[in-house]
Formats: C-alpha cells, structure tokens, sequence
C-alpha cells in the first residue's frame, strides 16, 4: 500500500508542478493561483462534537486545466487531498459559458492508529457560468475505496463507490460570494454512498486578491435509510490569497 501511495502521489504532483513553473503555458494562457488556510470547530452534536479543524491548500487554474492540493487535521485524523480537472469542451453561449470535463482525485485519510484509506475518483463534470454570475457545477462517477485497517489484523478492504454532488451560487459585482453544495463527498470526505453533505457558504473578495469566508459543513450518515443520523455540524472560517 506504501508503495501505491508514493507511485500516487508522483503521478498526480507532476502535472502540479509543470503548471506552478509554467513550462506548459502558451503566451495566449492566463495562470491563477491561490494559497487558502481554514480553521472549523465542530459544534456539540454527533459523533465529531467539540473537535478542531485545520487546513492548508493550494490551487491553480490555467485555461483548460486546474488543480487543488490540501492538508487538513483533526484531533483524530489527517486528510490529504489532490483534485483535478480537464475541461476540453466549452461553449460560449449569449447567457454564459458551458463546460463540459473529466476529474481525477484522489484522497487519504490517516486515523490515529486505526486505519489507513486510499480514494481514486474518476467522474464526468459539468460546469455553467452564467453572464450575471450564476454557477452551477455537477459531477458524477466512481470512487476506488481502499481500506487498511491496522485494528483487524492489518485488514485490507477495497470496493468501488458512488458519488454525486451539485453546487450552486452566484457572485456579485460588489465582491460578495453564496454557494450550496450538496452531495455524497466533499473536498477531504468520502463516505460511503448513502450519506449526504450539505455545506452552505458565504464569502466576501477584496480588490487586493484577498478573499474571507464563512461555511457550514453538515454531515448525514445513512441518508437513503429511515435510521439516517447527524453525524457532524461543521462551522469553517477560511482566507484566501489570489495571485
């Protein structure tokens, strides 16, 4: 699994660093990039009350690519994220751009001594940004889910997953950003099909390239069942800075 993981992590950080040291872009291509950190505290409810959230990112967007990598950690756990996105068709229409693209991702999660689990994400996107700043972003696909857990006598366990999310939102001229998501996963959580994410969002852009945020993470395990419960309420400050 060791092995797996180093040969993961060298496939999905090249085209991260080609894109950081532009030797891809033409002289027509725009690079933007961002480094975000977070704090969240989750409140007194569910499995995850009273814990500490902190993360670290870094994006990039050029033309039809972009790419994010993270770190988060909890009191109990360590995330590592890496997205990324193609986007080979796009439609200029008169309300606003159309994408059309494929994701790759790919997540893992360290808990304490208990397990280890390794995510590969493969799913068809589609992406529509409308002239007066409305967003819409779908993706759909499957997800590889490999589990080691060390408490089991080193049990390995792997199957594939289902996963659905939609975000809607809308930006203002004025720098004020809204979004919903809501899905099977977010950025550092990937459990399995039938739990459902609802994180809604506020965000405020200066003109210098620094962005705030405020955002609620809320986690329902076992949502297509009549025992569904709340699993975590996550409340995230977050600060951007866009070069």
């Amino acid at each position: 699994m060791k092995k797996l993981l180093i040969f993961l992590l060298a496939v999905f950080c090249t085209p991260l660093a080609f894109a950081q040291f532009h030797l891809l872009p033409t002289a027509d291509d725009h690079i933007q990039q961002w480094f975000q950190a977070s704090y969240g505290r989750s409140v007194d409810l569910g499995f995850e009350a009273k814990q500490n959230f902190f993360s670290v990112g870094y994006a990039f967007d050029i033309t039809a690519f972009d790419g994010f990598v993270g770190l988060q950690c909890t009191d109990d756990v360590t995330d590592f994220a890496f997205d990324s996105d193609w986007w080979p068709f796009e439609f200029h229409k008169k309300h606003g751009v159309l994408r059309f693209g494929l994701g790759l991702d790919y997540h893992a999660e360290w808990y304490n001594d208990i397990s280890c689990e390794h995510d590969i994400i493969l799913m068809p996107e589609l992406d529509w940004h409308s002239t007066h700043h409305y967003l819409l972003t779908l993706r759909t696909g499957g997800t590889r889910k490999i589990s080691d857990i060390y408490a089991i006598d080193q049990t390995t366990v792997d199957n594939w997953n289902l996963l659905l999310t939609l975000r809607l939102g809308k930006i203002w001229d004025n720098g004020i950003e809204a979004t919903i998501d809501a899905g099977t996963r977010t950025q550092y959580r990937h459990p399995v099909f039938g739990s459902a994410i609802f994180t809604p969002a506020v965000a405020y852009r200066f003109a210098n390239g620094v962005r705030v945020g405020l955002e609620a993470e809320i986690t329902m395990r076992d949502w297509i069942a009549a025992t569904y419960y709340m699993e975590s309420v996550i409340i995230r400050c977050t600060g951007r800075v866009t070069f």
